[in-house]
């Protein structure tokens, strides 16, 4: 059997598509191989694949044309990104982006719009989950290395290391400092916040049981010869509301858009005719 959607057939080939993507997900790849399994995945496959037939065929009538500067500027943006890793045929590229942004938009005015959540239903979020947001203990630091390894010899680093040191020691700027002597320079040796377990174990040993503000002594580790200096520290505990409440937001979002998505794809297939016919009669 083979399903037409108004009036079109279904390919073969995109349901087998939709079925390789949805076997990779969570939900289905950590399900024991059955008889069951296979059949309810290739009725999520066929259900998915009609629903990219609606949206393309509602997208196909939809005379509206796009921006051609705003195609033409994420093509440049493409090209920018990947470089000269990709050859890009530019009419290619720009028809698949047309494409894309049509289907977008087609797909965004049968959602309609998707209020965001409000700081009730965040909070609301936050104390129903809130063992969910437990954090590890954390540093914020800063350092100054000099890297041992094939062109830089041991003795060449350790001097390195103890003139940066030697200012240090004379009250120069610790972000001075790491821009002149750092073999990882920028940012001053910022190294932001980090967990335990996030660097190498010799670093973690230092930086750990260091004070805010205080700073170490030259150590070594894998790399080469470090100086670190912690700038704060957090204790291991439950991230506060106000620490969490932009990513609870970017969830709670995706929900949102999720059941809009839901909704929309429902209203095309309530709409649709879509039938099942035997290979041998619409071959005939």
């Amino acid at each position: 059997m083979q399903i037409v959607v108004n009036g079109q057939l279904l390919p073969r080939e995109l349901i087998r598509e939709e079925e390789r993507a949805l076997a990779q997900l969570p939900e289905w790849r950590d399900v024991p191989d059955s008889f069951e399994k296979n059949m309810r995945l290739r009725e999520a496959a066929e259900r998915s694949a009609t629903d990219r037939v609606l949206l393309r065929q509602a997208t196909d009538r939809d005379p509206r044309p796009l921006d051609s500067a705003i195609v033409a500027a994420e093509v440049a943006r493409l090209k920018e990104t990947n470089g000269c890793r990709v050859v890009f045929d530019d009419r290619h590229l720009s028809r698949e982006i047309e494409g894309q942004m049509r289907l977008q938009r087609t797909l965004r005015d049968l959602m309609g719009p998707v209020a965001p959540p409000t700081d009730a239903e965040i909070a609301r979020f936050y104390k129903a989950r809130r063992k969910d947001f437990a954090r590890p203990e954390t540093v914020q630091a800063a350092h100054i290395v000099k890297n041992v390894d094939e062109t830089h010899p041991e003795d060449e680093a350790r001097a390195g290391i103890e003139t940066a040191l030697a200012e240090l020691q004379r009250g120069e700027p610790f972000a001075e400092v790491a821009e002149r002597h750092s073999d990882c320079r920028g940012n001053g040796g910022e190294l932001g916040w980090f967990p335990r377990g996030e660097m190498v174990e010799e670093f973690d040993a230092v930086v750990f049981n260091l004070g805010p503000g205080a700073r170490s002594p030259i150590f070594r580790t894998p790399f080469g010869f470090h100086i670190a200096e912690v700038r704060e520290r957090k204790p291991a505990g439950i991230a506060e509301l106000r620490e969490v409440k932009e990513n609870i937001a970017g969830y709670l979002m995706a929900m949102l858009e999720q059941e809009a998505q839901r909704r929309a794809m429902e209203k095309l297939r309530a709409a649709a005719e879509i039938r099942r016919v035997s290979a041998r009669r619409e071959s005939s």
